[in-house]
Order: C-alpha cells, then structure tokens, then sequence
C-alpha cells in the first residue's frame, strides 16, 4: 500500500512544513520527502512517530477510502426536516458519511423551511442556489438568493428559508449530519 500521498495531505491539513515534521520527529526533511514520495519505507516506530508529529491516527493512515455512488432515482427522502408541504428534501451524501451531508431541496410554489427559526447539529452550513430565488432569514437579518449564489453561516445559527417559486437548492453542512434523515433542532 502506498502512504505517502496520504502522509502529505495529512500534513498539508495539519498546515506544517517538512521542516515542522523534522523538528517534532527529529527525522530529516529528505527523508520525510521521500516517505512522502514513497522512496523509501519508513520503520514502524518512524510511522508511529510521522503520524504522531501530523495528527494523523495510525488506523486513517490504513483505512481504504469508501466511494458511494446515490444514483438521483434511489436518494432517500427526507422526512425529518423542516418544511412546508410544497418541499422535497434528498440526501445526495451516503448516510453513513460523517465529513459533510450534502442533501437537494426541490420547492415548488410557496415552500420553506418553516416560519419558525431552526438550527441544525452541525458547524458550518452553505446554501447554494441551483435554480429559482430564495429569501435566506437569519437572527441578524435575511438575504436574497438567486441561481449561482452561495450562504455560509454557522449551523447553529437559527434560521429559516422561503421560496416564492419553484427553486432547487444545495445545502452542504459540515460536518456531516449525525443521522440525515432525522435531524431538527
């Protein structure tokens, strides 16, 4: 198995330099480039410490990275959301994914989030326009949206959303949802 393309995301994320990595590790940059490059293979114990200096938990490093393909017939509906009757919600993201939920909301005529305020269990939160215009309601105010504009806002914020016609809109939270087909708070 080839590491070294994940030692050096993991690295990158962590934002430190090779440099940073030879004074946590005491191991030479040139020697941490060609791990990197997968030029040479470490010992365990220069693992264990290479994954220590960059916060990266031994088991990511051996994980096999999952890919899931939602065809756009088989996404579950959302039910536990809030809305109006003229909503539908999908989850775009596997259930299972923990780094992000990405879910579709599909509006007809008169759809929202709700009257009332509401925040979602996670940190960030993004709304993109895919087609149509919504009015985006905020504690500290409300923003129009039209197709091609984004929002970002703390999850936690409370909030709420409307649409005065048809829309489709993206809605990205990470990170992820911890069950997507039941989440308001």
């Amino acid at each position: 198995m080839k590491i070294g393309a994940r030692i050096r995301h993991a690295r990158d994320a962590a934002r430190l330099s090779l440099a940073d990595v030879e004074a946590r590790t005491g191991l030479s940059k040139g020697f941490l480039s060609k791990v990197e490059r997968d030029a040479s293979s470490p010992s365990v114990a220069n693992l264990v410490a290479i994954c220590d200096a960059i916060g990266l938990p031994m088991a990511d490093l051996f994980a096999v990275p999952r890919t899931t393909l939602i065809r756009h017939a088989d996404r579950p509906s959302l039910e536990g959301l809030p809305k109006a009757s003229a909503v539908r919600d999908t989850l775009i993201t596997p259930e299972t994914e923990r780094h992000v939920t990405v879910l579709e909301t599909v509006v007809a005529n008169g759809g929202s989030g709700g009257d009332a305020l509401y925040t979602m269990p996670s940190e960030c939160e993004v709304c993109f326009v895919l087609e149509g215009e919504i009015e985006v309601e905020l504690e500290d105010g409300s923003y129009a949206l039209g197709p091609g504009d984004a929002l970002t806002f703390g999850a936690a914020v409370p909030h709420t959303w409307r649409a005065p016609g048809p829309a489709r809109i993206l809605w990205i939270l990470a990170p992820g949802l911890p069950d997507p087909r039941n989440e308001v708070t």
